[in-house]
């Protein structure tokens, strides 16, 4: 089992993150599906948009705590951070537009899943956090600039630095989400809106997405590699030590700065 359900409907390509026992949270092997299943979309030329789902409760709790950190011997913190890099940016760019339906906690590397999407509906019990910090390292798969390009600094500032979480309203009113409805009504409404994209001119919505992005790309992109050697320097600090520590002992960190 991989964690990851691949179907169609029509001209959309729905993918379900299929861990609900976890709250869809990502090991490695639910990674490499979920990367793949993106590119299975990408090449299928019968698709023209994708929807991403959670089953269960939630839509994804990030990563996997048990696979936090872990590195096979050898890999260096910056390589392996820049090999998962490469796979979002791979779903930042994909021509097709992607849309998130988003239930219960999108958290961390869940809520970037959601955040790389080019629209995102949630359920009225939705909600988004990026408590990278309280982990003892930083987002680094666009966390930080997407939220401040789609809610403004403050915002993204206060997202991150406090780990709080956002509730969908709020997400809402801040434009983090372009939807809100009811619980029951989520996979229909978000495959409704996929369908009403994927009937449109495969090439024209590919230049509309184009367009579009290239707005705040670069700045998005060159965001996210900074990402990539802030996070591999958060890695040496004491704080991610005591951040894990912490984590294993079930007591409250005590950060010192260093």
């Amino acid at each position: 089992m991989d964690g990851i359900r691949y179907e169609t409907k029509g001209w959309v390509a729905v993918i379900s993150l299929n861990r609900p026992e976890k709250h869809n949270a990502m090991d490695s092997e639910m990674s490499a599906a979920f990367a793949n299943a993106i590119v299975r979309a990408q090449d299928d030329r019968r698709i023209r948009s994708i929807l991403l789902r959670g089953e269960g409760k939630s839509f994804c709790s990030g990563r996997d705590t048990a696979a936090l950190g872990v590195r096979p011997a050898g890999v260096s913190d910056f390589e392996h951070v820049s090999k998962s890099q490469s796979r979002k940016f791979n779903l930042i760019d994909s021509q097709k537009p992607v849309i998130a339906a988003l239930r219960g906690h999108a958290v961390g590397g869940g809520f970037e899943i959601a955040l790389h999407c080019d629209m995102r509906v949630a359920s009225e019990t939705a909600r988004m956090s990026l408590p990278e910090i309280d982990h003892g390292i930083i987002t680094d798969g666009g966390g930080s600039v997407i939220t401040a390009a789609l809610a403004g600094a403050s915002r993204a500032k206060y997202m991150l630095m406090t780990c709080e979480a956002v509730g969908a309203q709020q997400a809402l009113q801040w434009g983090l989400v372009d939807f809100v409805v009811p619980d029951e009504e989520l996979d229909a409404f978000a495959l409704d809106l996929a369908t009403k994209v994927a009937a449109r001119p495969p090439i024209h919505v590919a230049m509309a997405k184009m367009l579009i992005d290239g707005l705040q790309g670069e700045s998005i992109r060159r965001g996210i590699r900074e990402e990539l050697i802030a996070i591999t320097a958060l890695y040496k600090t004491d704080d991610r030590q005591e951040a894990k520590a912490a984590r294993a002992e079930k007591r409250k960190p005590e950060f010192k700065g260093s």
